[in-house]
């Protein structure tokens, strides 16, 4: 969920979660050439390990992410790994906190730009053969922006497949809907709950699915847009054991595989357009986060061609994948920028412009890696889509988490082995994994 009001009220932590906190056990820390290294620590009754990782900024120790290891031997093998790399991105840091103070060079170009987001998308959708939307999840802004998109009349005109970041294992459950004749929510529902372990809350992204359905409907047989499904997931519902629970292959990869094959084997003429994370949608050559394989973006253009495959960045909060670690993109200049431009939706080409010169610090997990590079290394265009300050919160999409669902979570969390976890949801230590709780935790975020 996002966030940006002021005076937040503090969020109250109960005695067994404050104690869950304070009795973690550090068991060492390791050191290298004295500028980075891993405190290693672990919760009694749980077989996870955690690896606290810190750097030396400005002469103080500053925490720089957190990892997992299975046992003590992984943490080891992780750390030996690990903190030489650290080290090689240390010099990372001043390149990231060497903020520009003059606004007028990014004023000056937004002035000059008229395109909306999505007129923008619409043009590049005309010239590639495939647009990539990054996105961070659950914003509404961004989905009421791809509903106006695929509403504008030539949309169907040029553009024959949406690829989404779904299980490519439901792929007969999307194509059931989208033939159905009446709308069935009931379907959809089916597939966010496989989406992830504990389900897929976005509501603008069902409502989207829902407004794709009625354009088809309204449409001739050869201007119907397909819905392809591209993400690797765990068939959850499915698995009676762990070893069916184990991860089988690289998520980036598979969605290149599956975007590929489908645009390659396609009779469709028309473009296509991929609704997915950012973070598997920048190019550079710095790998995906927890991958070692570099992201979807930067493997589909590397087949298809670089030149026939556009990718965009949305402006926002800058976080880590779990909602954390945010701050302003550059420091909130561009956010200034696009102020002076009264705050006016736009989309825009980062080659040649200041906005692409800078480095990019648009996704906490790889800001501070030298493989990163600037913003234009990473995505070919831009989006402002509304002011940060006031930006609607994102409704959940609390109708996946059934009695039934809940109890399915609970299997599920069972079956991979994670009873002593089962109760640690959505960020915190839940009294008893119930319907309401979980309903009333996420309508509070």
């Amino acid at each position: 969920m996002f966030d940006y009001s002021a005076n937040v009220i503090d969020e109250v932590i109960d005695d067994e979660f404050r104690n869950y906190i304070l009795n973690e056990y550090i068991d060492y820390i390791v050191t290298y050439r004295d500028s980075v290294a891993s405190i290693v620590t672990h919760n009694e009754g749980e077989d996870i390990v955690l690896l606290n990782n810190c750097w030396l900024e400005n002469g103080r120790w500053v925490n720089r992410g957190q990892g997992i290891a299975d046992d003590f031997n992984e943490a080891q093998d992780k750390i030996i790994e690990e903190l030489p790399e650290a080290l090689y991105n240390l010099p990372r840091v001043d390149i990231i906190n060497n903020i520009p103070t003059d606004v007028e060079p990014f004023a000056a170009y937004l002035s000059e730009v008229k395109k909306s987001p999505e007129n923008f998308l619409m043009d590049m959708l005309k010239t590639h053969k495939l647009v990539i939307n990054g996105e961070y999840h659950r914003r509404q802004v961004s989905w009421d922006m791809i509903k106006r998109l695929i509403s504008l009349p030539d949309f169907s005109n040029e553009v024959g497949c949406i690829f989404m970041e779904l299980p490519s294992w439901h792929q007969s459950t999307m194509d059931k809907f989208m033939a159905s004749d009446t709308l069935n929510t009931n379907l959809i529902i089916q597939i966010f709950q496989d989406e992830q372990l504990n389900g897929w809350w976005d509501r603008g992204e069902f409502d989207f699915l829902c407004t794709l359905w009625g354009i088809n409907q309204s449409l001739p047989d050869n201007k119907i847009i397909k819905v392809v499904l591209a993400d690797y997931q765990i068939p959850y519902s499915k698995i009676t054991n762990k070893e069916e629970a184990r991860v089988l292959e690289d998520r980036n990869t598979h969605m290149a595989k599956v975007v590929v094959n489908t645009i390659n084997n396609s009779q469709d003429t028309r473009n296509n357009l991929f609704l997915v994370g950012c973070a598997h949608a920048y190019k550079s050559n710095q790998a995906g986060i927890s991958s070692a394989e570099l992201t979807a973006g930067a493997q589909i253009a590397s087949t298809l061609g670089n030149g026939n495959v556009f990718t965009v960045f949305q402006h926002v909060m800058s976080g880590d994948n779990h909602g954390g670690n945010k701050s302003a993109i550059r420091g909130g200049i561009f956010d200034k920028a696009f102020e002076l431009n009264g705050n006016k939706p736009v989309g825009f080409k980062l080659a040649g412009s200041p906005f692409g010169a800078e480095p990019f610090d648009g996704i906490y997990e790889i800001k501070y890696k030298t493989a990163t590079g600037t913003y234009s290394d990473n995505f070919d265009g831009y989006l402002f889509l509304a002011p940060l300050t006031n930006e609607p919160k994102a409704i959940p999409l609390v109708e996946i988490f059934t009695d039934e669902f809940v109890a399915e979570m609970q299997r599920r969390s069972s079956v991979m082995g994670f009873d002593n976890l089962r109760y640690i949801w959505f960020g915190r230590r839940a009294p008893e994994l119930t319907k309401e709780y979980i309903i009333q935790t996420l309508l509070q975020d």
